[in-house]
């Protein structure tokens, strides 16, 4: 292999195995080269790219980089195993991602004409063809390598031991690249099965998944098979100090990561999903809720703009009608009705959930509605001007300074607060609730809906006054 300067290695791969992999853009460049830049102290291959020449000192085109091909390629005499005639046998060694794969070369020599430090042969009549078969089978090793890279299967042992017996390489699936098809087809079904925030979610894993990967093999993608619960354990510290997430943060990156390892069983990527039993514990956070004092300290805010009053209009109705964020952005005309007590309520679909509730309204939500009704309009037209969720949270983020509220106010704050100042606390039974907020169990109420010492002080009452009277 010529060296063309320190440090770099070019390796030439047949035009065939070029057109194979999809790559090949022109057949006016007669050489394709896998560059190596190698650690001269080491020998280990530190990076790998691609590139077209046309002559041997001016490169045509970059095609592809790749930092993934990690291996070493060296050579030994096995002194343990000396011949009857004085010679011993010369081994190869490869390292590729971390797996080994040894082998004799069927070549031989005596101990005394083998270079160890340039491994190879010398002083001997035979050593010109020794050093002929030792550059053969490094050649036939590294066009393994590559063309299995190329072919975007795995480079393991396994797959290079086939390659070198002329059998068929089984494609292999990665992690990132079976995340990004996931997400692909997820985003398909925004709006139809899933919910923009749901699709976002997957979108943060996925660039985390990146960066783990890179940070933890330092690499730009891991094999399906890689994915166990000893990567689980990893992924989660990393969440949790390199990227400072919290524990329910985490946890939740790490269900996504299931759901994905399940969506490549059901393609037949892999049979069993590795990491299904692995456990995810969730934190037990109290939901904060606002007080009725607290409530009525907003409602009567004398604001100066009309940007802070919108959204304390949106806010205050959010309160109580229990709708998140998602549902009060596409809130319109045609999610009114006419229930069964002849008053208005609202009937949607959950975007989040796909599940349908129906809220009556409560006159504070029907007096700042009729101010937003203006007519003629489009019956699907969203009747709140609602921001953008970070900018609404910015601008509650001023009305609660204005107010002196020490709580945090932010979109899903008004959802807390109807599930329980409003309904629970005032007696509504939590099924009811439950119904309105569009919940398809009662458990997921409950972690909402956190019963007050309020309530729990007018029950006891309650009871005292009953048992009193036996």
């Amino acid at each position: 292999m010529p060296k063309i300067r320190s440090g770099i290695e070019f390796h030439a791969v047949s035009l065939t195995s070029l057109s194979t992999s999809g790559l090949w853009a022109s057949n006016t460049f007669r050489l394709f080269y896998l560059v190596h830049y190698v650690d001269q102290r080491s020998g280990k291959v530190v990076h790998t790219f691609f590139v077209i020449r046309n002559t041997p000192d001016h490169p045509i085109f970059h095609l592809n980089y790749a930092s993934m091909l990690d291996y070493k390629i060296s050579f030994y005499i096995r002194t343990n195993r000396k011949g009857t005639d004085g010679t011993v046998p010369i081994y190869y060694r490869l390292w590729v991602l971390k797996e080994k794969l040894e082998n004799s070369t069927g070549q031989h020599v005596a101990s005394k004409n083998w270079d160890s430090k340039h491994q190879k042969a010398l002083k001997c009549p035979e050593a010109k063809l020794i050093n002929e078969v030792l550059h053969t089978i490094k050649t036939d090793l590294v066009k393994a390598i590559t063309t299995i890279h190329l072919s975007g299967t795995e480079v393991s042992v396994e797959n290079i031991k086939k390659v070198l017996k002329g059998e068929a390489v089984q494609e292999a699936y990665y992690l990132i690249k079976v995340t990004t098809e996931h997400n692909m087809m997820f985003e398909k079904q925004v709006g139809i099965k899933y919910s923009q925030g749901s699709y976002k979610n997957y979108k943060t894993t996925l660039a985390f998944l990146k960066e783990f990967v890179q940070h933890q093999y330092r690499r730009q993608d891991i094999p399906l098979k890689d994915v166990t619960q000893k990567l689980c354990e990893q992924y989660f510290i990393w969440l949790t100090t390199e990227k400072t997430s919290k524990q329910n943060g985490a946890a939740k990156h790490l269900q996504r990561l299931k759901k994905i390892i399940n969506y490549a069983v059901r393609m037949g990527y892999i049979t069993t999903n590795p990491i299904q039993s692995y456990s995810i514990v969730m934190k037990s956070v109290p939901r904060v809720a606002l007080t009725w004092e607290e409530i009525i300290k907003i409602q009567e805010l004398q604001l100066q703009t009309d940007v802070l009053k919108k959204i304390r209009d949106i806010f205050i109705f959010q309160v109580f009608t229990g709708l998140p964020y998602a549902d009060i952005k596409v809130f319109s005309q045609q999610h009114l009705m006419k229930g069964i007590d002849g008053k208005f309520w609202i009937r949607m679909e959950r975007t989040k959930t796909h599940n349908t509730f129906t809220v009556p309204l409560l006159p504070v939500a029907l007096h700042i509605l009729k101010q937003y009704m203006t007519f003629p309009r489009a019956v699907d037209t969203p009747i709140f001007p609602v921001l953008s969720n970070q900018k609404m949270n910015q601008n509650l983020k001023v009305i609660q300074e204005i107010a002196g509220i020490s709580k945090s106010l932010h979109t899903h704050l008004p959802r807390h607060t109807f599930a329980s100042t409003v309904t629970l606390l005032n007696g509504v039974p939590i099924e009811t609730v439950s119904k309105m907020l569009g919940h398809s169990k009662l458990t997921m109420t409950q972690t909402y809906a956190k019963v007050g010492e309020l309530k729990i002080a007018g029950d006891m009452s309650f009871l005292e006054k009953k048992l009193s009277k036996k």
